[in-house]
């Protein structure tokens, strides 16, 4: 005869079953990509980013491009990027940054590699009740080739608190960069934005308000944005954004960013052990 408790575990293994592929299992896989899409990356669609790293020897790849169309000057930039979870709580990554960009009509474009950047991420704390996730992000970038190339190397520290609000989620990002006067001088960088997740097929609405400050004289580089991250796969996400430099609209400049881009994560065998399942070592 079954018992009561064997056929109680039997029905709910076929709902599941029968509600996702794959059962229990497939579940804990579908269930651990849903964070993919609420990662709020830099530029991925918008600039301000979040205090969360990559899972530890977790790999990513980004590829996207920010597209330009003012009264002045059209542009397209595109950024190639590969991070990895190198530490528990720590992640590093490495950027290649290109671009063209149309000086008026009649004019020839310009383009070239504005910069080769590498940066490290580290979660110092995660949210608690009552405070919230905190990161510090540093970065490094070469000189570039080309005419949109930077003509120095230049660095920058940035810290970063991610906090909860219902389903709701805060970002503020504040920073320092340095950089030489014939790349615009040094500047502060700081940051308010959000993600909310939109029904339930694994999208989020994101939203940001950023800005540049140059510490010498000179105008500030302000930025809104708006944007969508949408899970395609268990693996990958798409993101599509539209932006404009709030700062170029008072000089008379009208002027609309589109951002897109793809990221894919993965492993590599070797570097990621995954216990067995059931896992001998649980009683």
């Amino acid at each position: 005869m079954t018992r009561p408790g064997a056929r109680g575990a039997a029905f709910a293994a076929a709902l599941v079953g029968a509600i996702i592929p794959g059962g229990l299992e497939g579940a804990a896989v579908h269930l651990a990509a849903q964070e993919d899409f609420r990662s709020a990356d830099a530029d991925r669609p918008i600039l301000v980013e979040d205090a969360i790293p990559l899972k530890f020897r977790e790999w990513e790849i980004e590829l996207g491009a920010r597209g330009t169309v003012s009264e002045g000057e059209d542009g397209l930039l595109g950024i190639v990027e590969l991070k990895t979870g190198l530490f528990r709580n720590a992640q590093v990554g490495l950027e290649l940054e290109t671009g063209i960009e149309g000086r008026g009509a009649g004019a020839d474009a310009a383009g070239g590699v504005e910069a080769l950047g590498l940066h490290a991420l580290y979660a110092i704390r995660r949210e608690t009740e009552t405070l919230p996730a905190f990161a510090v992000r540093a970065d490094v970038k070469t000189p570039g080739v080309g005419a949109l190339g930077h003509d120095d190397w230049s660095a920058g520290i940035k810290g970063i608190a991610t906090r909860s609000f219902g389903r709701a989620r805060l970002h503020g990002n504040g920073g320092y960069m340095v950089s030489s006067e014939a790349d615009g001088g040094d500047y502060w960088r700081l940051g308010l934005g959000f993600d909310f997740p939109v029904g339930l097929f694994s999208k989020a609405v994101l939203g940001d308000v950023y800005a540049e400050i140059p510490t010498s004289e000179g105008r500030s580089r302000v930025w809104a944005e708006v944007g969508t991250r949408w899970q395609v796969s268990n693996w990958s996400v798409l993101d599509l954004g539209l932006a404009t430099r709030i700062d170029g609209w008072e000089d008379g400049n009208a002027n609309i960013e589109l951002v897109v881009g793809l990221s894919r994560v993965f492993g590599i065998a070797g570097l990621t052990r995954v216990p067995p399942y059931p896992d001998p070592s649980i009683p």
